[in-house]
């Protein structure tokens, strides 16, 4: 389905394609610049029924052996990131933008209408290149399989990307489609919003630790009292709206928390324009 989503990235962007295949640029801009496209297919994967234990796709309402509909959904599928060569690493900055689509359901648990969306990325900003300096140098190198790159859409990661949705459709069951975002054609790109902070109580591990949210707090010279994970994100999750402190403040101030201590030594891989981060302890 990657194949999918580069043509549609094409017909959004009005940009042609490379003729990439697996590998290579994938969209041709102007001045010579090319940028790459990531797509996650989340609405063709397989559940499977909690009663029979049958084996159940994502189109159907039941399960097909006992047509019991108490079936288990999955949408865990996520855009992968290939980087094998500290040569590729660098190359990932050479992009003018990583474009992400996703195709996925509006509601996994009720409705089959699908979603079929496309966030444009810059890769020369602190979220995206300390992420992939971090993944290549400590994830990749501690592991036996050299897996790709995780990133699983409206996780933290993604969140601190701060991406521009580009465009948004709703295809129907009955296959109309309803294109609600077509930059420069239906409306403008939107900015990916710093989902409230409560959400990563119960995610982001160590990257985001106790040590590391009242780290933020430090730099954005806010006091936080709490003593527990899900408190202080609460804490300061109330004194960023009432202080008005922008996306964009918040999540440099995140990246530098996560990544800092992660990336040191490994500084001459930024790309130009990004900086090195600074670290509050």
């Amino acid at each position: 389905m990657g194949y999918v989503g580069q043509h549609l990235v094409s017909v959004v962007t009005g940009f042609q394609g490379g003729r990439s295949g697996a590998r290579g640029k994938d969209l041709i801009l102007p001045n010579d610049q090319h940028a790459e496209i990531k797509t996650c297919y989340r609405v063709d994967q397989l559940g499977v029924c909690t009663v029979c234990g049958a084996v159940v796709t994502a189109i159907e309402t039941e399960c097909p052996n006992c047509g019991s509909e108490a079936v288990k959904r999955k949408d865990d599928s996520k855009w992968l990131i290939v980087v094998r060569t500290h040569k590729e690493l660098i190359e990932l900055f050479d992009s003018t933008y990583f474009y992400l689509v996703l195709f996925d359901f509006v509601d996994l648990s009720s409705d089959l209408d699908i979603y079929a969306r496309i966030w444009r990325v810059s890769p020369r900003t602190k979220a995206f290149a300390y992420c992939m300096i971090d993944y290549y140098h400590n994830i990749r190198s501690g592991s036996s399989s050299g897996a790709p790159f995780n990133l699983w859409p409206f996780k933290l990661k993604f969140d601190l990307l701060l991406s521009d949705l580009i465009f948004q459709a709703r295809i129907g069951q009955d296959d109309n489609i309803t294109i609600e975002t077509f930059e420069g054609e239906i409306g403008s790109a939107t900015r990916h919003r710093l989902p409230p902070l409560s959400k990563y109580a119960r995610s982001g591990g160590s990257e985001l630790s106790v040590t590391a949210i009242r780290s933020v707090a430090q730099h954005l010279d806010l006091t936080l009292y709490a003593s527990t994970k899900s408190e202080l994100l609460s804490e300061l999750e109330e004194d960023r709206l009432s202080r008005s402190i922008a996306d964009e403040v918040l999540a440099e101030a995140l990246c530098d928390i996560m990544y800092g201590a992660r990336i040191s030594g490994h500084y001459d891989d930024l790309p130009s324009g990004v900086s090195p981060p600074a670290i509050w302890t």
